[in-house]
């Protein structure tokens, strides 16, 4: 590996870090050259050669690592491990002195020199390289220098008409800018009086129109009270009605039971009107006449029924009334004393008690034994 063009390379040349690193490595590869020809093998340590075949194979790796990819990283290790590894186990090579030692050491001597030599060859390699290049280089600035001059005298000639054309524009600017404001303004003020004007009339037509839509929502609220009052009150009208309509029904039923009975007993007495009293038609005179009560009986029922119906009657049509006519009534007073006459009328008209019916009997006790106390009185006259 020495004789590669890598290890004589001028960045490492020139890095004594990395050269000193480069020749160590073939340094004591050398010295291990030289021990292993001038030791006879009986005095070889067999294990300490097994030892130094194994310390060689890391530097080893380490330099192709470095041919590889060319970093110089590669070097310092590769010299440490081999300062490390190889170095103390050279015990195993009994040192022979003579002219082999002389001759690895001026082996050596001659390596490093052709590595010397080969890194001034790249050297001026690359010295010839860069002349090249910098001759080039000094071409192409010339020419760079030529064009630049060139391109400075047409920018001026260019910034001079750009400036003339730049000073018309903004001639030309100027008097158009005073054109376009002049008639912007104009524009304006007329917007202002047309959107004037048109604000006015918008104004006065929005007004015009709220008043149109609180009258329309004065009469519709008018109209829902009255579909709300028609609503509320006509179930009381149909109630008042029903009731009066049953009420005439009992009533007609009680004239024709009190009819029934009094026919009865104008047909008693006119049957015994001219016949003197006796102990037999006596008899007959009563029966007849408890058939007349107790025909007349349910008449009691019917009559009092009938009463019911129309007390009930009454008091649909009063509060078909009264709901009616609440809204008229308090429709000038404030909205507080309103709400407030509402709120009283709501605990009037709504969970009131239903009137208890009591079935009493047609007859009373007492007065059916003050009535047949005075047929006895009767009788005796």
């Amino acid at each position: 590996m020495q004789a590669r063009q890598e290890f004589a390379d001028p960045d490492i040349a020139n890095n004594e870090q990395y050269a000193f690193a480069r020749d160590k490595i073939f340094a004591i590869t050398r010295l291990v050259q030289s021990y292993l020809a001038q030791t006879p093998a009986i005095l070889a340590s067999v294990g300490a050669l097994n030892s130094i075949e194994s310390n060689l194979q890391p530097p080893l790796s380490e330099l192709q690592a470095f041919i590889s990819n060319k970093n110089p990283g590669h070097l310092t290790n590769a010299a440490s491990q081999l300062e490390g590894g190889v170095l103390p186990l050279m015990w195993g090579l009994p040192q022979q002195h003579g002219a082999p030692a002389d001759q690895s050491l001026i082996t050596s001597l001659d390596a490093q020199s052709k590595l010397a030599s080969e890194s001034v060859r790249q050297l001026v390699v690359k010295r010839d390289q860069l002349l090249q290049l910098l001759v080039e280089a000094m071409a192409q600035a010339e020419s760079l220098k030529t064009r630049l001059q060139t391109m400075e005298e047409a920018a001026s000639k260019e910034r001079a008409e750009a400036a003339a054309a730049v000073a018309n524009l903004q001639k030309d600017f100027a008097e158009k800018e005073i054109e376009r404001s002049t008639a912007f303004d104009a524009a304006v003020t007329s917007f202002k009086d047309v959107f004037s004007k048109q604000q006015i009339d918008a104004s006065a037509l929005a007004d015009e129109k709220l008043n149109a839509l609180e009258d329309q929502r004065q009469k519709a609220a008018q109209i829902v009270q009255v579909v709300g009052n028609i609503g509320v009150t006509g179930n009381y009208q149909r109630i008042a009605k029903d009731e009066s309509t049953q009420a005439n029904f009992w009533r007609w039923v009680t004239v024709g039971i009190f009819g029934a009975g009094i026919s009865i007993a104008i047909a008693t007495f006119l049957k015994f009107w001219h016949e003197p009293f006796s102990p037999e038609n006596i008899w007959s005179i009563l029966v007849r006449l408890l058939y007349a009560i107790a025909i007349t009986a349910p008449a009691w029922y019917t009559a009092r029924e009938s009463a019911r119906h129309r007390t009930s009657a009454d008091r649909a049509r009063q509060t078909e009334l009264e709901l009616a006519s609440i809204g008229p009534f308090i429709e000038l007073m404030p909205e507080d004393k309103k709400v407030e006459i509402r709120a009283d009328l709501t605990k009037v008209y709504f969970g009131r008690a239903v009137d208890e019916h009591q079935v009493q009997s047609p007859l009373d006790i007492a007065n059916l034994k003050d009535l047949v106390v005075e047929l006895a009185k009767v009788l005796k006259k």
